[in-house]
Parts: C-alpha cells; structure tokens; sequence
C-alpha cells in the first residue's frame, strides 16, 4: 500500500534515495520484510524503531505512518506500509524472473492474495497470543481471563485448511515457494514459540520445521540483542508455568467444542 504524498508529514523522507526500512528486530511483520529481502539479496538502509521504548507513537514517526506500525519502507521517496503489500512490492521490482517469489500465474497470484488476506485477518489474533503467552502486555491487548478463546479457534480452521493443501504438495502454492510461504511461516513461528500443538496438524507441522531450517528465515527469527532474546525466552517460560499456558487453553478450547 503506497502512501498518497499528503499523507507523509515527516517531509525528509521523500528526499531519500534508495531502499530504507523502519523495522523492529521481534516484529513479526517486519521479519517477514526481512527474509524476502534477504532471500533476495536486496541492499537497504535499516531504521530500528524500538516498540518497547514507544518510539512508533513519536511525532516524527506517525509523520511516516500515522497508523504508529512497522514495518514501513520507504523507497527513493514513496512511502509503503502492510508487510504483505510490501512485499509482494519488493518482489515486483527488484527479483529477477528466476529468483522471483510471485507465482507464474494470474490464478495462483489470486490464490497467494487470498491465502494472504487469510493471515491478514488474523493479525489481531497473533497481537492477542504475543501479549498473552510471549511478552508483557504494556497496551492491555490480550483478553481477559474470562473471555472465550475464539481466536484459538480461529487459528485452528486457518491451520486446518493449509494442513490439507500440503497433503499433495510441499508449499501452499504447488512446488515452489512464494510470498504467501514467507507470510504465513511468521505467523507459524510465533504460534510455535507459544507452544500451540502443531501435531494435530501434521503435514503443516513437517512444512514449517523443514522452511525452518532455512538459513534466512532462521536468522531473521533469531534477530535481536542476545539479553533481550534471553530476557524474552525467560518471561515465556515462567508465564507458561504460573500464567498463561497456550497448550493448556487450547486443550480448554477443544474441550469446549461441540461433539461433532
């Protein structure tokens, strides 16, 4: 999604030349950007933007995207924001036809969009499990003790519908990866450190573990100061003992499903 000019206030950066993105190292969306930049090999500036300390919220800023989100990318002046946008933008101008991540088709880049849209729409989930199971809620994003667990629900269709397109097959779009294999793997990611049951979805299961081993995706993952990772990994083991488990309240929410 590209910026309209009068919507950048932060006027400096419609004078930068060159590929420059405001990212933060355990934003998912932003990892997301990352790795196809990194598959790519496409050089550009980095701008960390330290969620933690609010720095998406200053004036300077919401000048670049009043929406206060990363990632955001700026490029020779245009300003573009949603990491799916983005990166189908990055793919469309910078890869070669050999090492492009669109698919070759018209119907299939509707079905990467519609697989896309997919994860899109559970971006309110993944904020929910993040600030419930994996970090301090600072911004009361997860919900309280007593709300339903429909967004574990929600989860387990999506996973339920990729699970049985990788039956035959060993990406979600046929036999090589696209973007829709980048955008889902963060959400995947992110479910897997919370501990959801992947088994109960084994093709889906083999499928991230084996994209996993990618020597980009892992990297970026794994991005970030080491006492923060380690400070992170501490928070979800003592939450998941004496708070808030994910497989605990998954089992909950199964228990909870009508008898089929």
């Amino acid at each position: 999604m590209q910026l309209d000019d009068g919507e950048i206030k932060t006027r400096e950066v419609i004078a930068w030349k060159g590929l420059h993105l405001f990212h933060f190292d355990q934003s998912s969306c932003s990892q997301k950007v990352r790795i196809l930049l990194r598959e790519l090999g496409i050089d550009f500036t980095p701008h960390p933007i330290n969620l933690m300390r609010g720095e998406q919220r200053s004036d300077w800023y919401l000048g670049i995207n009043a929406r206060g989100q990363v990632p955001a990318l700026v490029h020779d002046g245009t300003v573009h924001i949603e990491s799916n946008d983005i990166i189908e933008y990055l793919d469309q101008q910078f890869a070669s036809t050999e090492r492009s991540f669109l698919p070759a088709t018209d119907a299939e880049r509707h079905r990467m969009r519609e697989l896309m849209d997919l994860e899109d729409q559970l971006h309110q989930d993944l904020r929910i499990v993040t600030f419930t199971y994996l970090a301090p809620d600072l911004d009361n994003h997860a919900p309280a003790p007593d709300d339903s667990l429909d967004f574990i629900g929600r989860f387990h269709s999506a996973f339920t519908e990729l699970d049985g397109l990788l039956q035959t097959q060993p990406y979600l779009l046929g036999e090589r990866m696209t973007l829709v294999d980048i955008s889902w793997f963060i959400t995947l990611h992110r479910l897997n450190i919370a501990g959801y049951p992947f088994r109960d979805h084994p093709n889906l299961q083999a499928y991230f573990m084996r994209i996993a081993g990618r020597p980009t995706f892992r990297q970026e993952v794994a991005a970030g100061p080491l006492p923060l990772r380690l400070a992170g990994s501490t928070y979800r083991r003592l939450n998941r003992l004496f708070r808030n488990s994910l497989p605990r309240d998954y089992q909950r929410w199964r228990r909870e499903q009508p008898a089929a």
